[in-house]
C-alpha cells in the first residue's frame, strides 16, 4: 500500500504505511529531537500501538492516522524505552494497558514530565499528563492479537537505555527497533552505552526481518537493511576510536569533539551528539582516568559543540 500522508506542520507530512498485512508504520518528518516514529498492529477488535509521541499535537496526528485505518480502540501500548518522545503521549490512549521493561517504568516514575524548556525553548508540548507503564517485564513476553503474536524482548544489557525493548511480529516479518536505530540520524548513547548499542544492532540484524521500523528516520526493508545497520555500527565505532584518541591526547570529550573531523558522518542529523556520545565513549575505556560529570554537563557540552546553540527541535 502506498503511504498515506498526514500533514502536521511546516516540516511536511507524516507518512502512514502498511508495511505488512495488519501492521503499520507511522514515520514523522524530520525524525530529529522529539520527532519519533510509532507504529500499530490491527486486530479484529483491538489495536496494539508501539510507542506514543512527544506532544499533544503530534499525538492527535497519530491518533488521526490510526482512525484512518480502523475504529478499533488501542487496547495495548508498548513503550520501547523511557524517553519522553516515545512516552509523553501515553495518557492519550486512555483505554490502553501500557507495557514496558521494568527499568523504563522506574526511570519514568523518578522523572515524571521533565522541564525541557532550557534546552528546547519554544516547543508547544500541550496539556501533557504523566502516565507510566501499567505492566512491566524483564527478559521476554508475548502479546497475542487474533492470529498474530508480538514478541517483546529486552536486550539484557544497556544499549540506547537500560530498558530497551524490541517488538517483533514474526508472522509479518516486521521489527520495531525503537531508538536502537536512528536511520539517517546520529545515534545517541548519552543515556546508555556505545558498545551496548553496537551489540544491540547485531541482535536486530539477527532477526532476519523483512521490514525494520526505527525509532527515528525512515523505515527500511529488504536489501537496504544490511547497509543501514552497518552505517549505524560504523558511526558508533568511529565514536569509540575518537574517544580512544581523545584519552590518549589528554583532551576532554568536548575538546576532542572540536578537534574531530566528522567526515562521512557530517551529513547525519544532530551532529552535536558527538560531544555527548564521547562522554560515554570515554567512560567505557578502562583506566582512562575519566570521571563522569553527569548528564546535564554532557548535554551542555553538546550545546557548546553546537556553537552555543541548543539542539534543533521543531517538535
Amino acid at each position: 500500500m502506498a503511504a498515506k500522508q498526514f500533514h502536521t506542520d511546516e516540516l511536511g507530512p507524516a507518512l502512514l504505511q502498511r508495511v505488512a498485512p495488519d501492521v503499520y508504520s507511522y514515520v514523522q518528518p524530520d525524525g530529529t529531537w522529539f520527532i519519533n516514529n510509532t507504529g500499530f498492529i490491527v486486530g479484529s477488535d483491538a489495536v496494539i500501538s508501539i510507542d506514543s509521541t512527544s506532544t499533544e499535537r503530534r499525538m492527535n496526528g497519530y491518533i488521526e492516522a490510526i482512525r484512518s485505518v480502523t475504529d478499533n480502540p488501542v487496547r495495548v501500548l508498548v513503550n520501547t524505552h523511557h524517553h519522553a518522545d516515545h512516552t509523553h503521549g501515553n495518557y492519550m490512549f486512555e483505554d490502553a494497558t501500557i507495557i514496558a521493561h521494568e527499568s523504563c517504568r522506574e526511570v519514568m516514575m523518578a522523572a515524571g514530565i521533565p522541564d525541557y524548556s532550557a534546552v528546547f525553548p519554544g516547543v508547544e508540548w500541550g496539556n501533557l499528563q504523566f502516565r507510566a507503564p501499567d505492566v512491566t517485564f524483564t527478559g521476554s513476553t508475548t502479546l497475542h492479537l487474533d492470529d498474530m503474536t508480538i514478541e517483546l524482548r529486552d536486550l539484557g544489557y544497556v544499549a540506547h537505555t537500560e530498558g530497551d525493548v524490541l517488538a517483533w511480529v514474526p508472522g509479518r516479518g516486521v521489527l520495531f527497533a525503537g531508538d536502537v536505530i536512528f536511520h539517517g540520524g546520529t545515534p545517541f548513547s548519552l543515556f546508555g552505552s556505545v558498545q551496548g548499542t553496537i551489540d544491540a544492532i547485531d541482535v536486530v540484524e539477527g532477526y532476519g526481518a523483512d521490514v525494520i521500523v526505527p525509532g527515528h528516520g525512515p523505515a527500511f526493508a529488504g536489501d537496504d537493511i544490511a547497509g543501514v545497520l552497518e552505517s549505524q555500527r560504523s558511526y558508533l565505532r568511529f565514536v569509540q576510536a575518537t574517544a580512544a584518541d581523545g584519552v590518549a591526547a589528554g583532551r576532554t570529550p568536548l575538546e576532542q569533539a572540536k578537534a574531530t573531523d566528522l567526515g562521512e558522518f557530517g551529513s547525519l542529523t544532530d551532529t552535536e551528539r558527538l560531544a555527548g556520545n564521547l562522554h560515554v565513549g570515554y567512560r567505557e575505556i578502562g583506566d582512562s582516568g575519566y570521571e563522569w560529570p553527569g548528564t546535564a554537563d554532557a548535554i551542555m557540552d553538546m550545546v557548546a559543540f553546537n556553537g552555543g546553540r541548543p539542539p534543533r527541535c521543531v517538535a
